[in-house]
């Protein structure tokens, strides 16, 4: 069995939508789309250029995410693999706990590692994070699942099918 998660598409379709809708308010800023309050009191075309391109890139990147069909992480009988963490699979005999840590909306699952050296992120924020996390048991390698499809329920059964002991 593998079990992998992607990018939830319609959520990213949905979220490029309401980015580009946002635009709107930028061409209005700037007196492409003329408003009463442009009208009034003039258009601010540099601050309204500028809501638009950030509207628009970020709407970039929600398009990216919902077209990329590269699996975020996989579950199987190796370990674990995340490919917002590292290029390697943790083996399952490296993992010696797992948290699931729920802060509001997101989910995040932790895992305790023997040697966190010897797998580090290759992001260095989460480098840099990874200590604290240890340090307030969050686990060596977390990565979010908020956004991943079928969310943290399935993912943690699969962790439980190889190792049912990691979770307390």
């Amino acid at each position: 069995m593998v079990y992998e998660t992607f990018h939830r598409k319609k959520f990213n379709v949905v979220m490029a939508t309401l980015c580009g809708l946002l635009s709107i308010l930028g061409f209005c800023v700037n007196g492409v789309i003329p408003t009463a309050s442009t009208r009034d009191h003039g258009a601010s075309p540099l601050a309204g250029w500028i809501m638009v391109a950030v509207c628009f890139a970020v709407a970039a990147i929600f398009i990216r995410r919902a077209m990329d069909t590269r699996p975020l992480m996989r579950i199987d009988r190796h370990g674990v693999w995340a490919r917002s963490w590292s290029d390697a699979t943790v083996p399952w005999d490296q993992i010696t706990k797992a948290h699931r840590v729920r802060v509001k909306n997101q989910v995040t699952i932790g895992f305790d590692l023997k040697d966190p050296s010897a797998y580090p992120s290759r992001n260095p924020i989460s480098r840099l994070a990874s200590g604290l996390n240890r340090a307030t048991n969050f686990g060596s390698m977390t990565i979010n699942v908020t956004y991943m499809t079928g969310g943290s329920g399935p993912l943690i059964a699969a962790i439980r099918r190889f190792r049912p002991d990691l979770f307390a």
